[in-house]
């Protein structure tokens, strides 16, 4: 299959193919996605002077486009991740400050998102941050049993959620990251030393399952107007083009 890939997107780095295959799992997801790269990183010049340098610059930027999507790709459709990508010169730092940014004031839909799959999250994100803030703390590497109940308890009390299903869940997130249930029905962390980018890749994980409504305005150059992206539960996007702005 990566071989057929190959064949089929020569201007994609063999690398980022196998990215691409690993992140999607899928033949026409893959597809979809080395195709938008294309588009967006590909740029055709007849002086051949420049071939070295292009060859270069695409490569790079098919691998920070890939970067991008990798964290944004589950919050924007592909096209406001270009689309965002261009407005910022095709610099992938800047980009993925707009982005974050626009994650950051924009979500709305936290509290449409199930209790036990909210508060689950909630709690592990604690547990790693405070591991991947204070690696050599080792109080952080032993959750006591009646300290992580009673503070689920707490959170399940005020939303009347599922405190059991809860505890399945995070239980089971633990042991992802490393943790082993004691005799005594603790948690410890089974490592002497703390495997930093496991824990930071679980991190980003669980980040990334974050859900949202967005909005995005920009200038619609063919309009001259501006158009506002609403980004809806279902990943779909809805353009609205505000044709004339009045002012109180």
């Amino acid at each position: 299959m990566l071989e057929q890939l190959r064949k089929i997107f020569p201007k994609i780095d063999k690398e980022i193919i196998l990215k691409a295959w690993e992140q999607c799992a899928d033949v026409d997801k893959t597809n979809a996605l080395l195709t938008w790269l294309t588009e967006n990183t590909y740029m055709f010049f007849n002086k051949v002077l420049l071939c070295i340098f292009l060859y270069s610059t695409n490569l790079q930027q098919q691998h920070h486009l890939m970067m991008l999507f990798r964290d944004f790709g589950n919050k924007f459709e592909k096209i406001i991740i270009s689309q965002t990508w261009k407005n910022n010169n095709q610099v992938c730092v800047d980009t993925a400050m707009e982005l974050r940014e626009i994650c950051a004031i924009s979500n709305l839909n936290k509290s449409q998102e199930k209790n036990e799959i909210k508060i689950s999250r909630e709690m592990c994100l604690h547990i790693l941050w405070n591991i991947l803030k204070y690696p050599k703390y080792i109080k952080y590497r032993k959750i006591h049993k009646q300290a992580l109940y009673n503070n689920l308890f707490s959170k399940c009390h005020h939303v009347c959620a599922n405190l059991k299903q809860i505890l399945v869940n995070v239980q089971n997130e633990l042991e992802k990251f490393g943790f082993k249930k004691g005799n005594d029905d603790n948690w410890y962390y089974q490592y002497d030393h703390i495997q930093l980018l496991h824990l930071w890749n679980c991190y980003r994980s669980l980040i990334n399952q974050q859900t949202m409504f967005f909005i995005y305005i920009k200038q619609d150059i063919g309009l001259k107007t501006k158009c506002v992206y609403y980004g809806m539960e279902n990943g779909k996007i809805m353009k609205v083009y505000l044709i004339m702005d009045i002012e109180q």
